[in-house]
């Protein structure tokens, strides 16, 4: 994924003492204005680690590889700085209403949860380019995406996926996408009009049933399915 960072790793030690909290320090997000706990096992945030987070500006939240069933209400409290948040490996279940209080996000990783929809107000993230929603449980694509105008990587493989909307109120509306990757999900057919987004340069689509375009096409990379999708949209 395009420009993704996860934070730096943060030392448990500081003058001298040990201390066994998984969440850093206060100094440490001053220094980096990272908020980093993964692999910790941890089923919520303090608040006060969010109220020193967002005194220390903090810009950067990774949470993945623990125990969360939502994310932490608490979490506002960043919504002015917050460009990336990475929730991947997790256990949520729903997106609540208030993500597009995140004005300023850039990316989002919610891959690897227990998502079966996204609510329409995250299409309200003006400002986001890389979405990751793989490895969850999607039927289809929730519309909201199709609002993300700025969205220019849009992971999604990995989930029950059995169709998709290309048209110019789908996909087809999101001018600056460069990636599309909707491998392993349960897609009968490939709309040809993909084949005209004008930015893409990366579409994944193994691991679905469709029987066009064939594997032998699919092996020759983006611009042959592309090109191939073309010749299909009807005259």
């Amino acid at each position: 994924m395009i420009g993704v960072h996860d934070g730096l790793n943060s030392p448990r030690k500081e003058s001298g003492t040990e201390d066994t909290s998984p969440f850093p320090s206060k100094y440490l997000m001053r220094n980096t204005r990272v908020l980093r706990v993964v692999k910790a096992q941890i089923k919520e945030v303090p608040m006060e680690v969010l109220e020193a987070a967002q005194q220390e500006l903090v810009n950067i939240v990774n949470l993945g590889n623990n125990q969360l069933r939502e994310i932490p209400k608490d979490m506002i409290l960043l919504n002015e700085h917050l460009t990336q948040l990475i929730l991947s490996r997790n256990q949520i279940s729903f997106v609540p209403t208030n993500i597009s209080q995140y004005s300023k996000l850039e990316v989002l990783n919610l891959s690897s949860n227990l998502l079966c929809e996204l609510p329409m107000e995250l299409g309200g993230l003006h400002l986001l380019r890389e979405l990751d929603i793989s490895h969850n449980r999607f039927h289809h694509l929730p519309a909201c995406i199709y609002e993300l105008s700025q969205l220019e990587s849009l992971v999604a493989h990995d989930n029950n996926i059995k169709s998709v909307d290309a048209s110019d109120l789908g996909l087809g509306g999101m001018p600056e996408l460069l990636i599309l990757n909707l491998n392993n999900n349960d897609i009968n057919v490939v709309p040809p009009i993909l084949g005209n987004m004008p930015k893409l340069k990366s579409l994944e689509l193994w691991g679905n049933p469709f029987r066009q375009p064939r594997h032998q096409i699919l092996s020759m990379g983006t611009p042959a399915v592309l090109s191939y999708l073309r010749t299909r949209i009807p005259i």
